[in-house]
């Protein structure tokens, strides 16, 4: 793999006396830092790298662009610094730039032309202009030809054409205006439908016998997405084929845009992410995925070189010249894709550089990312360099979406080389408390670290309480052993305190830790209310804005059953597939007298909703017993979570119907339902109202 990049002491000293010190925010977009396109501006100690990514035809082979396809488009007057999928112009012939597309031209079954020569004629067949000359079938084996077009991605096709020469250019010199196509099929593939080999099974959608028209039209009514077209001879009269044309409508409705690579200047941790949409046509039809990665050097792909003419020739990504350097993609150029019997080098493969990079993040929440707040960039770090990229998708011709900017946060420098955290237990049951151990491990080696006195802990729903607090040094004396006092709230207790809690998580303080091999350990206790729960953890210097994100590991041996092969941040809990969806569900008090004398004028709700996958319908009521509803609650669509009055001011009741009426002493129900996309459950408490 690729030699790790190293950076001198000199370098970081000098970045560490600049003033990019702290929490720093990086904009791209409408006359932001960064334009989409890779111009930086006002950004001091950023640098841009141009991207790199693989062809779609080839994997062993890498392009350069912020726009693989060219499917981007960056300068709509309507949306001006804004970034868009394409949209199909009138009368626009998307053979012409098939190619360029990552797209093809064939005829499969040519295989008395020489494959030069026909590769010429295709290319002159989607080329705008006429070039004299055509794809022609005049001898004896014409019945069964195949042309086949790849148009490189989907789009929304609506007419295609195609006729010989001297008919919609005319060319007295090539009278051939009569030797059009007489009997073909049209045969049509949207992408998506593939045999496991990746290759289309046909769609047949028009069939033509003695056909009359020179200048052959075939409307797609109504138009449809589309990214295979193939004609097929279905006689042996003979023909040829100046231009084949295709036309369509609306926006791509897959477009990719890929980020520079952007070179922090140093190792850097990563904060939130935003950024700002705008829906075109129907909302719901489109989307836009975001997704992060991160690394240690400047290109996430290894480059490899092999000998020539060696069976089973090994890969060696390192450089010809230089060994200890990693092959780079331009010396990966300037070999021959295979090499002649007197070079010693071809190109070998392209690979992900799984070492370096981190992958791909799953898509980031947009209605977290588009908060004021933003939404936790999930790639590691302490890492030099950052890219992000966005895929525009859409499922009708008329709808896309328009990214205006975006922004992330970052924090240089590092506090640690890193933190390898884990929890235990890893498997408890559900909505029960349990309490957790959440232990940390440094490393710290690199000078100018800045070590870090404050922890993160995200429980995916409000802690209980936190019990305790234990710091064991790198030579496993223990400096700090504290109980708290106050385990549910803010405390500050001496030299260590609870400085958040919130249904959230919580943030712990704690003495300074600048020593390697320390293990920093939280004793908290929290519920599971769903099969998997990630405890997300971050350090920070408390009361600034420096931070770095945990890495899920095996930090310590925390019990005989911590086994160091499963260790990690995360928590199942199996017996919420197989239990309700409901898990506590509390009235504050089982009485309400709402006489205005402050004594349980009003009732409190609170309950938990357990394994739902994505969102659920939640409703809360106020019934008689007869069954007759006298006031809805709440009316919700939400995830897992504990839902309260500290984050719902719905759940509370006054005693009052519908018509703000005070309803009559006596007993109620007040029924839970939560109605997830496979199952449902209900939940009923009886409550007392007295005057």
């Amino acid at each position: 793999m690729k030699r790790r990049v190293l950076y001198s002491l000199g370098m970081a000293v000098l970045l560490l006396g600049s003033d990019t010190l702290g929490l720093e925010v990086l904009r791209f977009g409408q006359g932001e830092q960064v334009t989409w396109e890779g111009e930086i501006s006002g950004a001091e100690g950023i640098s841009i790298i141009a991207p790199e990514y693989r062809t779609a035809l080839d994997p062993n082979v890498t392009e350069i662009g912020v726009a693989p396809g060219g499917l981007i488009e960056f300068e709509n007057p309507d949306f001006p610094g804004s970034i868009m999928p394409r949209r199909v112009q009138e009368e626009q012939n998307l053979a012409v730039d098939a190619v360029e597309r990552g797209g093809s031209i064939s005829v499969p079954n040519a295989i008395d032309i020489v494959s030069v020569q026909l590769a010429t004629i295709l290319a002159g067949v989607i080329s705008p202009d006429p070039t004299g000359n055509a794809f022609e079938r005049k001898g004896k084996k014409i019945l069964g030809t195949l042309i086949v077009l790849d148009l490189g991605a989907r789009v929304g096709v609506n007419r295609v054409r195609f006729f010989p020469r001297n008919t919609l250019f005319p060319s007295p010199t090539t009278p051939f205006q009569d030797d059009f196509l007489k009997n073909f099929d049209l045969l049509v593939n949207d992408g998506l439908v593939l045999t496991d080999a990746g290759l289309p099974i046909w769609e047949t959608y028009h069939s033509r016998l003695n056909n009359t028209e020179p200048i052959t039209v075939i409307d797609v009514d109504p138009p449809r997405y589309l990214r295979f077209i193939r004609l097929r001879a279905t006689s042996a009269v003979p023909f040829e084929i100046e231009k084949l044309q295709v036309f369509g409508e609306g926006f791509f409705p897959a477009a990719q845009y890929l980020s520079p690579v952007i070179d922090i200047g140093l190792p850097a941790n990563w904060g939130r992410l935003r950024w700002e949409l705008e829906a075109l046509g129907n909302k719901k039809k489109g989307n836009v995925q975001i997704r992060t990665r991160t690394g240690a050097d400047a290109t996430p792909f290894v480059y490899n070189r092999k000998r020539v003419g060696k069976a089973d020739a090994e890969e060696i990504p390192f450089s010809v010249d230089d060994p200890s350097e990693p092959l780079s993609r331009r010396d990966f150029l300037k070999l021959r894709p295979k090499g002649n019997p007197d070079d010693e080098w071809e190109r070998g493969s392209v690979e992900e550089d799984l070492e370096n990079w981190s992958p791909w993040t799953p898509p980031y929440s947009i209605e977290a990312a588009t908060s004021e707040e933003g939404t936790r960039i999930l790639s590691p770090g302490p890492k030099r360099y950052f890219q992000f990229r966005a895929d525009f998708v859409s499922e009708d011709l008329e709808s896309s979406y328009v990214l205006k900017n975006l922004s992330f946060d970052y924090t240089t420098p590092a506090l640690a080389d890193e933190l390898v955290a884990e929890i235990f237990p890893r498997e408890v049951s559900a909505a029960t408390d349990i309490s957790f151990v959440y232990t940390v491990r440094t490393s710290m080696n690199s000078v100018n670290l800045q070590g870090f006195n404050g922890l993160e802990i995200f429980t995916q729903g409000q802690p209980e309480r936190i019990e305790r607090i234990e710091i064991i040094d790198g030579n496993n004396q223990t400096t700090v052993d504290h109980i708290f006092a106050t385990q549910d709230a803010v405390t500050d207790e001496g030299e260590v305190g609870i400085t958040s809690f919130t249904h959230e998580g919580f943030t712990v303080r704690f003495p300074h830790i600048q020593e390697d091999n320390t293990l920093l350990k939280i004793y908290f206790v929290s519920r599971i209310l769903t099969y998997s729960s990630a405890f997300a953890g971050r350090a920070l210097i408390v009361g600034g804005d420096t931070f770095q994100n945990v890495v899920s590991g095996d930090a310590a041996t925390l019990d005989e059953a911590d086994s160091p092969f499963d260790s990690g941040v995360v928590v199942l809990s199996p017996a919420v597939a197989r239990a309700d969806l409901i898990g506590d569900f509390d009235l504050d008090a089982p009485l309400l007298t709402p006489n205005g004398d402050g004594v349980n004028d009003r009732l409190e709700l609170r309950c938990e909703v357990l394994t739902v996958v994505g969102q659920a319908h939640i409703t809360i009521e106020v019934l008689d017993l007869s069954g007759r509803r006298v006031r809805s609650l709440f009316d919700h669509k939400g995830e897992n979570g504990v839902y309260d009055r500290a984050r719902f001011a719905e759940l509370g009741w006054d005693g009052r119907d519908v018509q703000g009426h005070l309803v009559p002493p006596g007993l109620y129900l007040v029924r839970l339902e939560v109605d997830g996309d496979a199952r449902s459950s209900t939940a009923l408490r009886t409550l007392g109202i007295t005057y």
